[in-house]
């Protein structure tokens, strides 16, 4: 059986938008829905890595792979405006929720990462005409909810 794709969708080489995520299955499809509705992008350049958000900030070896990749790719070849950072609740990288003595610890554990990843990203010249826009998602009353931080 054969699948066919419009080509039309092929032609633009452009986006507004890269990402940067965890692998995790289960925040796939709720990660795509807040980046459409909350970000009003559908197609993006999208960087995936198991606990892509701790190895950012830590390993030097990766964050130096990841930012050649951003730049040659999303940024000089796809002409991003913007790159999201999305991290997310209860990530393995992390040891998950439980590895914290409560959400709110947790949550402060995802922003202060975030703000450091930021602050490593500026350092290069290609991102300081980029807007870095953090995010993450944590557990609430209602299911899980996206936090966009100022």
């Amino acid at each position: 059986m054969n699948f066919i794709y419009p080509i039309k969708d092929f032609c633009e080489h452009h986006c507004p938008l890269a990402v940067v995520k965890c692998t995790d299955f289960r925040f796939r499809e709720a990660d795509q829905k807040f980046i459409e509705k909350h970000l009003g992008v559908k197609r993006f350049d999208l960087f995936v890595w198991p606990g892509s958000a701790k190895q950012l900030i830590s390993d030097t070896v990766f964050r130096k792979a990841l930012i050649e990749k951003i730049v040659s790719v999303s940024i000089e070849r796809h002409g991003i405006k913007k790159l999201l950072l999305l991290w997310h609740w209860d990530c393995g990288a992390y040891g998950g929720s439980p590895a914290f003595d409560s959400p709110e610890k947790e949550e402060e554990r995802y922003r202060r990462d975030l703000l450091s990843a930021r602050e490593i990203l500026q350092l290069a010249p290609e991102f300081q005409k980029i807007d870095i826009i953090l995010s993450y998602s944590k557990l609430g009353p209602q299911g899980l909810e996206y936090i966009i931080m100022e």
